[in-house]
């Protein structure tokens, strides 16, 4: 896997509601500050969770919720009843929420103000299930899951709808289901056609989907999960939509190990959560496996280490969380960074509410992330190539091999990009040998001193050049990293 092409998707995740109320504006009325922000220019495209309809449900679910209301009063110590949202995943239906815009073609007007600069609009799909008061179960109500056997009653995962008929609730198959959602039935062949009619409308609008549990609808998954066998899913869905737009980016939330399925029924992106997992747990040996995995599976991966479902990375990795975020910006496929990353926030905000709580910013890692953003848009529109190799261990020359070392090259600007990345749980003393690939454009220089500027710490280090061919000391803690950039000319 030496010196190959490198492309990379970034994804700027925004809690788009509470955008919307904490300025007073709908989207299409953003300011100018937004899409001048580091986060809009560092990213290739920007995913505005939430936009759709809210349920009343979902909402007066909440406030009765009392496990929920634990979360929302440890988040918000000033609560107030008009902080409860609703879910965003209890979908009323496929309509804009007011708040954010009064239609569909307001949501493909803000999308065409984001093209313009350059940047796709990504929006969600819920396959799986819908708000309990929907008003798709009247309109459809055989393409949701009923009982309908004779004398059934209603049971934890069930509930008695107004129609008379007794609807289970969304799940999947290892907990209770979401007791603000139906369920849809995926052994039903209307409910594959509906749900590609409702696509065609939203895929109007928008150049990509983040499709939520992605894999429930997998046939084994569903009739796991409700013992009736699904009808085949994705593949169709996505061919129909790609047909007409191949650029149009799937991304699939999907865990339990069937990233790969997903990503040969068409995903372009599935979610990586084993390699969130894995820097979390500090599994050097793990981290290192898991990177050496197919190439093209690597280019169909979504990286993260913050979201919406996961604690923030501030609080989850301390002050590892910066060296973290630069091994993923060296790792081939797609990065998706949250709102409130950049700023270091440490509270994770429930889904349901509507208002966020008051932090103060930590400048060590907004300025960090203003550095990586940096970085990351000067690498934007060029032809970049990625090379791997190791790092030898000083004094004895065996490879550390737990050690990430890869370089991003632009041969176009004469730049390099050197990531080395310590995943072991001590500190390691080593010596950087470059490849030959390297060696040649640092020999090709006109420069005699060159200077390494470390995108996470910010300091610069002044090298001759004869000393970096010899080759580089590097000392690091456990888990942290040097991004050096060297520009050659």
């Amino acid at each position: 896997m030496n010196h190959i092409n490198f492309n990379q998707l970034f994804i700027y995740q925004l809690n788009t509601r509470i955008f919307c109320i904490e300025h007073g504006a709908k989207m299409l009325k953003a300011s100018e500050g937004f899409f001048t922000s580091p986060e809009v220019i560092a990213a290739d495209a920007v995913w505005l969770m939430g936009v759709w309809f809210p349920s009343t449900a979902s909402v007066n679910i909440c406030r009765m919720h009392e496990g929920l209301g634990h979360e929302f009063r440890k988040t918000l110590t000033d609560l107030q009843s008009t902080d409860l949202i609703g879910s965003p995943y209890a979908v009323y239906d496929y309509n804009p929420n007011p708040i954010i815009a009064e239609h569909l073609l307001e949501i493909k007007q803000f999308r065409y103000k984001l093209n313009a600069i350059g940047k796709k609009l990504i929006l969600d799909f819920v396959p799986n299930h819908m708000a309990v008061d929907s008003p798709l179960v009247d309109q459809y109500p055989d393409l949701f899951l009923y009982k309908k056997e004779e004398g059934a009653e209603v049971c934890k995962n069930s509930f008695l709808h107004k129609n008379g008929r007794i609807y289970y609730y969304g799940r999947d198959p290892y907990y209770d289901g979401w007791t603000d959602t139906v369920q849809w039935d995926f052994s039903h062949p209307g409910t594959l056609k509906l749900h590609a009619k409702i696509l065609s409308e939203i895929a109007d609008s928008c150049d990509g989907l983040r499709c939520d549990m992605a894999m429930l609808p997998l046939e084994d998954v569903f009739e796991k999960t409700h013992g009736i066998r699904a009808l085949p899913y994705w593949k169709d869905l996505i061919e129909g939509i790609k047909e007409s737009r191949p650029d149009f980016l799937f991304i699939a939330e999907v865990y339990w190990n069937r990233e790969y399925d997903l990503q040969q029924l068409g995903f372009d992106y599935t979610y990586d959560k084993t390699l969130y997992d894995r820097l979390k747990n500090g599994d050097a040996e793990g981290i290192g496996l898991h990177l050496e995995a197919d190439l093209e599976y690597q280019k169909h991966s979504l990286r993260f280490i913050e979201n919406h479902d996961e604690e923030r990375a501030a609080t989850v990795f301390g002050d590892l969380a910066n060296s973290n975020f630069a091994l993923l910006s060296f790792l081939h496929g797609c990065v998706l960074f949250h709102q409130g990353q950049r700023e270091g926030k440490k509270i994770k905000i429930p889904v349901q509410l509507g208002r966020k709580p008051h932090e103060e910013r930590n400048d060590v890692i907004e300025n960090f992330y203003d550095r990586a953003f940096y970085r990351i848009h000067k690498r934007k529109y060029k032809k970049l190539s990625l090379e791997v190799f190791e790092l030898k261990a000083y004094g004895d020359d065996y490879p550390l091999k737990h050690c990430i070392v890869r370089a991003v090259i632009n041969e176009e600007n004469q730049c390099i990009e050197i990531l080395i990345f310590n995943s072991y749980r001590h500190e390691i003393i080593g010596a950087l040998h470059l490849p030959e690939t390297l060696r040649q454009m640092l020999i090709s220089s006109p420069l005699e001193e060159l200077t390494l500027k470390d995108t996470i710490s910010g300091e610069s280090y002044a090298r001759e050049k004869e000393v970096l061919l010899r080759g580089m000391f590097i000392r690091l803690d456990a888990g942290r990293a040097h991004w050096f950039t060297i520009n050659l000319r």
